[in-house]
């Protein structure tokens, strides 16, 4: 299962993934991601929910693959991921890395929002 949104005053989506993603829902999951981050600015920032996300098979990391892709064509910023399954953890972290993006781990949806929220006060400051 999957959920999708974005929040254009913040310049945020979130993506919440459950569960085991077969293929047809994982590239389902791709169109309604790009469809919400068509609706957010270059430099969006996005938190990524995979509390009860299982780890996937090859064919899974590879569509996580061409969705960060096409995530950095459209402008991404900073990736935070909420995370309790470790070995889902380490599979994303890979994936991310593989990709070229830095994200970072944390507990909880409020902690994602909150170290967004300092990100972007950072980034002010330095401006």
């Amino acid at each position: 299962m999957f959920l999708v949104n974005s929040d254009p005053a913040r310049n945020r989506l979130y993506i919440t993934l459950i569960g085991y993603l077969e293929a047809a829902e994982r590239q389902e999951a791709t169109k309604q991601i790009m469809a919400e981050a068509a609706k957010l600015e270059a430099g969006f920032d996005v938190v990524t929910d995979i509390r009860g996300l299982h780890a996937t098979n090859k064919e899974g990391v590879k569509d996580l693959l061409r969705l960060r892709a096409a995530l950095k064509l459209r402008g991404v910023g900073h990736i935070v991921r909420v995370v309790k399954i470790p070995l889902s953890a380490i599979q994303m972290q890979r994936v991310s890395e593989e990709a070229g993006f830095e994200s970072e781990q944390v507990p909880t949806l409020d902690a994602a929002n909150r170290r967004l929220d300092e990100l972007k006060a950072q980034a002010k400051v330095q401006d």
